[in-house]
């Protein structure tokens, strides 16, 4: 047994430090936006009778089906608070934790160099273990920090008893998600099929828990996010959910090693399709390549915008009563319309189009793996120019642009045809999010600059898409200055939300266009002059 977990502590220390920086942005930019709310909510709401609209619609469909169930026997900042940022904020730690396990589990072992550390005096299961360690640590900080930070806010209902619950579930539900994606890698043979599968059972999660808490609470039994949204801290501090994620956690854990146990390195469990004798000629490029390399993740991320854009449709038939009653919700729309349905259906469009764009970043930034273990020196052995090669990574990336924003478009259309007494006609909704491409694609072509004249830093457009975010979903709560959002491409398309509540100025596009185009020849340019090694 000792020689299962030899050199466990050393190995954990090796991805301590090669994945110090992103686990100090996660954990830097989580709290930061925690520690944020809490103030701004109290200045909005000073005394309870300022709250009360908030509790006469905590029973609200449309509430529960996007927030989770709300728990106001006593109304206080701290329980409104919970209700409006856990489960916003859940998902934020459980897509931090998704990306560390399969990075550090299935992508060490695409990239070749688990060969390199079992050729070490290291035990079979130890990389299993350091890298669940590590992610553990994450969630471990960030609880911690919360713990500790949120009751020096020094605000009356901001309680310690409260915080150390909000703060231990957010690391709870980070460990739960971490442990299911330690299992996707036992089974899927790419990182990119890890990750996606783990945001589709995620995505799923959230719509089990949406539709359960609409219908029957027992449904959302079935959702971890069901379980995290009955902690309600600072009202009633349940600790039941924090213990059953915990032993669940455990659990998956267990399985995860079994599985572990049961395979081969670089290699899954599910059982790979036996390829063609013979290759069809459209696999034999270099863009061939690639959607035979990544048309499972691709798969999947697809599914899941689907569920996504499908979710947010499916909270419309409440949704304008809801908005009426909720004061945070008005102050987020930039439109004075009094149909609060259409004027929010752009807020909730960029939200899913900034999410679309990871799926594309990360079709993208698969040439870097490429590069790291030297595979992409055989490709260019071949008739194949280094420009080709960028170009193919890029052109799914751009296909990828489209096609999720797409997908999170229909699934929205579909679900509220089913819900609205009066839904909007599908191209409303279809050019409402398909109106975001661009945006999109600035962020690719980021990508491509990065790629094309640096060897680090890459993980910067990741933090300019969470600094995107953060500015897109608060910055009308937070009175954010214009120019902090003018530097995010989202604020250009065209000027917030105008889709479709007003005429399209096509300005904005049509500027991120000749830039995104500028920043991708300067980027492919790059790329065709520097040393790949």
């Amino acid at each position: 047994m000792h020689n299962l977990f030899n050199g466990v502590g050393k190995l954990t220390l090796f991805y301590l430090r090669t994945n110090k920086w992103k686990m100090i942005f996660w954990i830097i930019g989580i709290v930061a936006l925690t520690l944020i709310i809490p103030p701004t909510f109290y200045e909005m709401y000073p005394n309870k009778a300022d709250m009360q609209p908030i509790v006469e619609t905590s029973k609200n469909p449309a509430m529960e089906a996007m927030l989770g169930p709300g728990q106001f026997d006593q109304v206080l900042v701290g329980a409104l608070f919970t209700h409006e940022m856990m489960l916003f904020t859940s998902i934020l730690v459980a897509i931090m934790s998704i990306l560390l396990v399969s990075k550090n589990t299935r992508g060490d072992e695409s990239d070749g160099r688990i060969e390199m550390i079992r050729a070490l005096p290291i035990g079979r299961v130890s990389p299993l273990i350091s890298s669940i360690v590590i992610m553990i640590i994450v969630n471990l900080a960030i609880a911690v920090i919360l713990s500790i930070t949120l009751p020096l806010l020094k605000i009356d209902s901001i309680t310690w008893q409260g915080s150390i619950l909000y703060g231990v579930s957010l690391g709870s539900i980070g460990i739960l998600f971490g442990m299911i994606t330690a299992i996707f890698a036992q089974l899927t043979e790419t990182s990119s099929s890890v990750t996606g599968l783990s945001v589709t059972v995620l995505l799923l999660s959230y719509l089990v828990r949406a539709v359960g808490d609409v219908i029957n609470d027992g449904i959302s039994m079935i959702s971890p996010l069901g379980w995290l949204t009955r902690t309600f801290a600072y009202s009633d501090n349940n600790w039941w959910p924090v213990v059953v994620m915990i032993i669940t956690a455990i659990l998956l854990l267990v399985i995860a090693m079994t599985l572990y146990f049961r395979r081969d390195i670089e290699s899954g469990l599910l059982p790979s399709k036996p390829g063609n004798k013979y290759a069809h000629k459209i696999w034999l490029s270099p863009l061939g390549m690639q959607l035979k390399l990544y048309k499972v993740g691709i798969i999947s991320w697809a599914i899941g915008m689907f569920i996504f854009g499908a979710s947010y449709g499916s909270i419309f038939g409440e949704l304008d009563d809801f908005i009426k009653s909720n004061e945070m919700l008005q102050q987020m729309l930039s439109s004075n319309s009094d149909d609060y349905v259409e004027s929010f259906l752009p807020t909730l469009m960029v939200i899913m189009a900034i999410v679309s764009t990871i799926p594309a970043l990360q079709s993208l930034y698969k040439i870097k793996n490429e590069i790291q273990t030297h595979r992409i020196e055989n490709i260019l052995s071949k008739k194949v120019s280094r420009m080709k090669l960028l170009s193919s990574y890029l052109l799914v990336s751009l296909v990828n642009s489209f096609l999720m924003i797409f997908l999170a478009a229909l699934g929205m259309y579909v679900a509220q045809a089913f819900v609205l007494k009066d839904p909007f006609e599908f191209w409303t909704i279809i050019k409402a999010g398909i109106v975001h491409v661009p945006a999109i694609i600035s962020f690719v072509s980021l990508g491509v600059l990065l790629l094309g004249w640096v060897n680090k830093w890459h993980f910067a457009v990741y933090l300019y898409l969470t600094y995107t975010f953060f500015v897109v979903y608060l910055g009308q709560l937070l009175n954010i200055k214009e120019w902090l959002k003018n530097i995010t491409p989202f604020q250009h398309i065209p000027e917030i939300p105008e889709i479709p509540v007003e005429e399209m100025d096509f300005s904005g596009i049509s500027i991120l266009i000749v830039i995104s185009v500028v920043l991708i020849i300067v980027g492919l340019i790059g790329f065709n002059r520097k040393d790949i090694s």
